[in-house]
């Protein structure tokens, strides 16, 4: 049986419109889900099949996120005219 390991990365769940994007920043990826669980879910089974190419392409597997990791929001001023994608 081979040796497991266990890595932890840091997910960024945000919501938008009906749907919840997951993001790994640790690793570039994301994925999404209609909850908030299918979210975790899904980002799980990305970051899994993504360390996975990883490996068979013989590629280094970024480190895994500490928890000294902090998310906040700041504010800015913009014209009101200004327009939004």
């Amino acid at each position: 049986m081979m040796k497991m390991k266990i890595f932890r990365y840091n997910v960024v769940i945000r919501k938008e419109d009906k749907h919840y994007i997951a993001d790994v920043p640790t690793l570039g990826i994301s994925d999404f889900g209609g909850t908030l669980e299918a979210a975790k879910k899904n980002i799980k089974g990305a970051i899994e099949c993504h360390i996975e190419g990883l490996m068979k392409t013989h590629t280094a597997i970024p480190r895994p996120d500490t928890d000294d990791y902090y998310i906040s929001t700041t504010e800015i001023h913009i014209p009101s005219t200004a327009q939004f994608a």
